[in-house]
């Protein structure tokens, strides 16, 4: 189960459809969860992890281990899965979306009650895979903003159910009829179940299940995960008695807190026996990081008998979900379409589980931005292969097609995975995650950009106003050394950020200006000042590419004279280099926050010469 190929190419990205030339009469299961920590699965080497059902899919189809969600927190991520697109290109980059309600207020929303979101004219992978002849629902948590229900929004009288058939079972999302408060008309067992209205009080102590106690829910089949299991398989059932193609899209909820599960599943699991985080003091010993927000950090669980209960528990949350996965592929198997159906597991984001001593997500440590990716159909795919390609989630509907020789839509931003299967070596390939939220306690009411580009060598992170972020990952795989607090890493961490930010628009913080000025042999640069700048990058490429850029001047700005040759073709940028004043409760005693929060992004849009 542990091997990575390299070497003999096991299929090429067309060669697997010659064997299989009905493949456009296979299926798609794809089953997600919600914050689950990519190595929390047998098949992830956690020999104390018990996850049968998916080391199996993993046995008989191929584990990705370096697939990145676009974004560490569940609304945006999820729309960029279900578009193909970046958050910061869909535009659903917030946990809650501002509208303008019937008052004239502007309020922050809960998916479900109004069309804001993911912009219009975007293709959801509901549409395209309808578009192209196959039934298609969206059972259980989908958590997007800009679905809604019909009869919800007067402005959509039909709604926007996102090209899925059928749509039931939702959670976080406002879905009357169609979601667990309506599960057999008693909204108790959604009240239970999260810990929510009169149970509220009984998280007040015990937030990370430090205690270790069971769920609320009396009955293991009124979870949430198995009455989606179930209204999956009669979908899937129905389909099959229809003898009709479909994709599924199976949203679990698990091991999404609370991390309350059946005393089965806690019994699984000694508390005694479970590893705790080497990096787990981290902020108690070196300080707090100024560029992470400041709820991150579990100020409750400092005695190491509660950290390993707590994560106990997350564990045998992950077996639940695990016995609803497994729920589902046995229904294909009994149903006889198991051998043409194509099974994707993964979820939105990770959970740092206590590294750095954190818990949750909404920063770019690996444990929230790494995410669990296993794909398998025997009947087109090799079995129990590890690879090692880094990709995102946006790749899903790239793959997908892929395997299923359909055209791709041009609004997509990923690849397809499937070349990378059995390929001599990785690609030399950049994948992205963003965060846009409050909370930082330098600039706590404003809302705070932060992108995490991540290559085969680095991973950088570009929080807005704050240092930046380098990590070596392979020398550095608990990230405690920001390469940003060391000398010598000046140009290294400016090409980062330029490759990081080159194109990358977020509303409330436009690029900074900038003009390019060719007269006979002479180009003339000039760019706005940023009042947070103690200077400014001239860069060029003579690609055109980001990451073959040079610098060529550095100035205090804001005007630079260029004599040399720049064939068409070539691109310029000017970048801003902050000038952090504020250090920050980090044992590294430098300065680490500007003393602002700047307007501008410190980079230019790309100026081609023609």
């Amino acid at each position: 189960m542990k091997k990575t190929i390299w070497c003999v190419p096991v299929l090429a990205a067309t060669g697997v459809f010659a064997r299989t030339p009905d493949v456009r009469d296979f299926n798609i299961v794809f089953l997600i969860s919600d914050q689950h920590k990519a190595d929390v699965m047998g098949c992830a080497g956690d020999s104390l992890a018990l996850t049968p059902n998916l080391d199996e899919l993993a046995r008989t189809g191929v584990r990705f281990t370096q697939i990145y969600t676009p974004s560490p927190l569940s609304a945006p991520a999820r729309a960029a899965l279900l578009t193909g697109t970046y958050p910061s290109t869909n535009g659903a980059i917030l946990h809650k979306m501002p509208v303008v309600d019937a008052g004239g207020d502007t309020v922050l929303t809960m998916p479900g009650l109004y069309r804001t979101g993911y912009a219009e004219g975007l293709v959801t992978w509901g549409e395209y895979f309808r578009g192209n002849g196959y039934g298609t629902a969206a059972i259980g948590k989908v958590h997007v903003h800009g679905e809604l229900q019909r009869g919800v929004n007067p402005a959509y009288p039909e709604g926007n159910l996102m090209g899925f058939d059928v749509s039931d079972m939702r959670l976080y999302t406002h879905f009357p009829g169609g979601h667990y408060l309506d599960y057999k008309n008693d909204p108790d067992y959604h009240h239970r179940y999260v810990e929510g209205g009169k149970y509220r009080p009984l998280r007040a102590g015990n937030w990370y299940n430090q205690k270790y106690r069971p769920s609320l829910i009396e009955e293991r089949g009124d979870a949430m995960d198995f009455i989606v299991a179930r209204r999956s398989n009669a979908y899937i059932s129905d389909r099959v008695s229809a003898d009709g193609r479909f994709v599924i899209h199976v949203g679990m909820e698990k091991p999404h807190k609370p991390w309350t599960t059946q005393e089965c599943y806690l019994a699984l699991y000694d508390p005694s026996r479970m590893k705790i985080p080497a990096t787990w003091r981290d902020w108690r010993e070196n300080g707090e990081y100024p560029y992470l927000k400041d709820g991150l950090y579990a100020r409750k669980m400092s005695d190491s008998t509660d950290v390993k209960r707590s994560i106990a528990a997350y564990y045998a949350c992950v077996s639940e979900l695990d016995d609803a996965v497994g729920e589902v592929i046995r229904k294909t198997k009994e149903l006889g379409v198991y051998d043409k159906t194509i099974f994707v597991y993964t979820t939105d984001h990770g959970e740092n589980l206590y590294e750095h001593g954190m818990d949750e997500k909404h920063n770019m440590f690996e444990g929230a931005v790494r995410v669990p990716f296993i794909i398998s159909c025997p009947a087109l795919l090799p079995q129990g292969v590890a690879c090692e390609a880094i990709g995102s989630l946006i790749d899903v509907l790239p793959t997908l097609a892929d395997l299923l020789d359909l055209a791709p839509e041009a609004q997509w931003e990923g690849r397809s995975l499937i070349p990378q299967i059995g390929a001599a070596e990785p690609w030399d390939r950049a994948v992205f995650s963003e965060f846009y939220e409050d909370g930082y306690p330098a600039f706590p009411k404003r809302n705070v950009p932060q992108r995490m580009l991540r290559d085969k060598d680095y991973k950088y992170v570009y929080t807005h106003g704050f240092i930046d972020q380098l990590f070596d990952v392979r020398a550095d795989k608990d990230e405690m050394h920001n390469l940003a607090f060391s000398g010598g890493y000046e140009e290294l961490i400016g090409k980062y950020r330029l490759r990081t930010l080159d194109g990358y628009r977020i509303g409330l913080h436009p690029q900074m200006e900038a003009r390019m000025e060719r007269r006979g042999n002479k180009i003339r640069f000039s760019w706005e000042v940023l009042p947070e700048a103690k200077g400014y990058t001239v860069w060029m490429s003579a690609t055109g590419q980001a990451g073959d850029a040079v610098v060529i001047a550095r100035t205090a700005g804001p005007e630079y004279v260029w004599r040399g040759k720049a064939a068409p073709g070539t691109c310029f940028w000017i970048a801003a280099d902050w000038n952090l004043t504020q250090k920050g409760k980090r044992r590294e005693n430098i300065p680490m926050i500007a003393a602002r929060l700047p307007e501008k992004l410190p980079l230019s849009a790309r100026m081609i010469v023609e």
